[in-house]
């Protein structure tokens, strides 16, 4: 039985991800947060062990393609374990996450600031790529390093703010007086949400979103739930990036 790190993996996993196995490893545990039996909280540096389901499948152009579900389990919950199986093919469905804040961005210790509209981004699942003999590369990663976004390699927000720097004008947030908020990278619309001016929260944002930029936290292994937002593993697995972008009404 394996074992990288805290994390117990199953040896059959290494034929399917080869030299990325011990990354791939890291990245589920990194991003878990409950254990997938006990669905008590994870403490890091616990023993755990990771579980996986292959499914393969072949689209109609004979391109052979496999997804992976990971599991991450307290040790004493469950043994690491491996299933493979087969499906018929169908398009990948990509899922857009977001959560959206204000930050305050002190220029003096003791000023009142500055107030800064901001939005998590990222999309589910993780789409990869290799060129010929290269690493795994995140595709979104890849297309927001391409516009002039910045990698940031702290999670904490008083960095990213002093860190980040404009973006290239083909990306932009569009909000309208309704209250729509549109994502656009390279003249693609990417996200979109309809906020309520009559609503507190969406109303404080709103208002800091009217200072004409916004701040883009994006990029893969962002934990974002309803109450959560949480970049510490994009950061320190190399998959955060962050960058101000114009506000378009």
């Amino acid at each position: 039985m394996p074992v990288t790190r805290n994390v117990a993996w199953d040896e059959g996993l290494e034929s399917f991800k080869g030299r990325d196995t011990t990354h791939y490893v890291t990245t589920a545990a990194a991003i878990a947060t409950t254990c997938a039996a006990c669905r008590q909280p994870l403490q890091p540096d616990e023993p755990l062990s990771l579980s996986v389901d292959i499914i393969e499948s072949t689209a109609p152009d004979g391109t052979e393609y496999v997804t992976f579900t990971d599991y991450v389990f307290h040790r004493q919950c469950s043994e690491p374990g491996l299933t493979v199986g087969t499906a018929p093919w169908r398009p990948a469905e990509l899922t857009p996450l977001a959560a959206r804040m204000v930050l305050t961005q002190e220029a003096v210790p003791g000023s009142p600031g500055t107030v800064v509209a901001a939005l998590a981004y990222t999309l589910t699942p993780v789409v990869s790529f290799r060129e010929r003999d290269g690493e795994l590369t995140s595709a979104l990663v890849s297309i927001l390093l391409s516009r002039g976004f910045q990698l940031a390699m702290s999670p904490d927000y008083t960095d990213i703010l002093d860190q980040a720097a404009e973006v290239e004008g083909s990306c932009c947030l569009r909000v309208t007086g309704d209250g729509l908020v549109t994502l656009t990278i390279g003249g693609e619309p990417i996200y979109s949400e309809q906020l309520n001016p009559e609503n507190p929260d969406d109303a404080r944002w709103l208002e800091a979103a009217a200072n004409g930029s916004a701040l883009i936290i994006a990029g893969d292994n962002l934990v974002i739930t309803d109450t959560m937002l949480d970049v510490s593993a994009a950061a320190h697995l190399g998959t955060l990036v962050i960058g101000y972008i114009p506000i378009q009404t």
